[in-house]
């Protein structure tokens, strides 16, 4: 399998301190320094993470109606109504946890950003199975300031092997935005083609989370 040419990159003449530790990137946040952020310069993070959630409620809800659908057939199980039970918890925690996101976007007023679903993506190319598209070309990532750290790795879509993995920390919300958005600067250099993101994030509070999207970039 060939294996992808991927660098996750800080844009040069930013001011930055940049720590490198075997194949991690541990990258501290600037100050703004005067950034000015559009609909296509930026990825939020927190759509990301929205796209993992309704993806797994969609997958979850898809399991309770099949294990339902069981038990009403007569074909139910002790180990089946387990696995229906805890189905229906996890549901509620995703369901929650949506909530919870979705409330963070509306008490922020977030800047422009690249749209989750753009209206005429590219077709994609075979096979790229559940790939979230979305737009390489941007120069920040930009989360809300309830996120302190934030580590993504990007995996080989067909080998899942590790490309790079990059740990953003200490944020510093932006002036610009009244405070209500931090920016890092960073960049796929217009990378195209199929990855694997795995994101684990951890808010002000110490709460961690950790998800993975098939992503093609265009």
């Amino acid at each position: 399998m060939r294996k992808l040419s991927f660098v996750f990159i800080l844009l040069i003449g930013l001011p930055f301190a940049f720590i490198s530790c075997d194949e991690d990137d541990v990258i501290i946040n600037p100050p703004d320094n005067g950034i000015v952020l559009t609909s296509e310069n930026n990825l939020y993070e927190g759509d990301l993470y929205i796209l993992y959630l309704e993806e797994e409620i969609i997958s979850t809800e898809n399991t309770i109606f099949m294990l339902q659908d069981l038990i009403d057939n007569n074909q139910g199980t002790p180990e089946i109504e387990l696995q229906l039970n805890e189905a229906e918890q996890q549901l509620d925690i995703l369901n929650s946890n949506l909530a919870i996101q979705m409330g963070i976007e509306a008490e922020y007023v977030l800047p422009p950003r690249v749209p989750r679903r753009p209206p005429n993506p590219p077709p994609p190319p075979s096979p790229c199975i559940g790939c979230v598209p979305l737009a390489g070309g941007f120069s920040f990532i930009t989360m809300t300031p309830d996120i302190a750290n934030l580590n993504i790795r990007i995996l080989d879509y067909n080998t899942e092997e590790e490309i790079e993995t990059v740990t953003f920390g200490s944020f510093v919300p932006s002036e610009n935005y009244n405070g209500v958005v931090s920016i890092q600067p960073a960049s796929l250099n217009n990378f195209t083609g199929q990855v694997i993101l795995i994101v684990e994030r951890q808010d002000i509070n110490g709460a961690t989370a950790s998800y993975s999207l098939n992503v093609r970039f265009y």
